[in-house]
C-alpha cells in the first residue's frame, strides 16, 4: 500500500445517525476552511464526503417504502440527502469535526 493509500484510510469514518451507519472520508484542513468560507450546505458536504451506508431501508426514503434494505447508489444518496436534515446535520459535524479540532489546536499552540 502506498502512503497516499494509508493516508486516504487515515481519513476514512463510519458515521451513525439512528440504525444507520454511513461510510466516507473526514475533509482535510484545506476542505472545511473553503466549507467555511463558502457557507457550503451541509447537505453539499455530505454529497462530496459520503460514499455507503448500512442499514438504509426504503420505507427511510419514502413514505409508502417497504422495510427491503436498500444498496448505496450515489446518485440515489445525492437526491435523498437533501430532504434528509436529521441525516445531514450529524453526517457533515462528524466530517468536519476532526479538521476543525486540528485548526483549533494550531491556533492554541500559536498563542504559547
Amino acid at each position: 500500500m502506498s502512503l497516499v493509500d494509508k493516508i486516504r484510510q487515515a481519513r476514512r469514518i463510519n458515521i451513525k445517525v439512528g440504525k444507520i451507519t454511513f461510510t466516507g472520508t473526514r475533509a482535510t484542513v484545506e476542505q472545511a476552511l473553503t466549507y467555511g468560507a463558502k457557507r457550503t450546505p451541509d447537505a453539499d458536504i455530505c454529497r462530496i464526503h459520503i460514499n455507503g451506508w448500512e442499514g438504509v431501508k426504503e420505507s427511510d426514503l419514502i413514505d409508502v417504502g417497504s422495510a427491503d434494505a436498500v444498496s448505496f447508489d450515489k446518485e440515489l444518496f445525492h437526491e435523498i440527502i437533501g430532504e434528509k436534515q436529521d441525516w445531514w446535520k450529524e453526517i457533515a459535524k462528524e466530517v468536519l469535526r476532526d479538521a476543525y479540532d486540528r485548526v483549533d489546536k494550531r491556533k492554541e499552540n500559536e498563542k504559547k
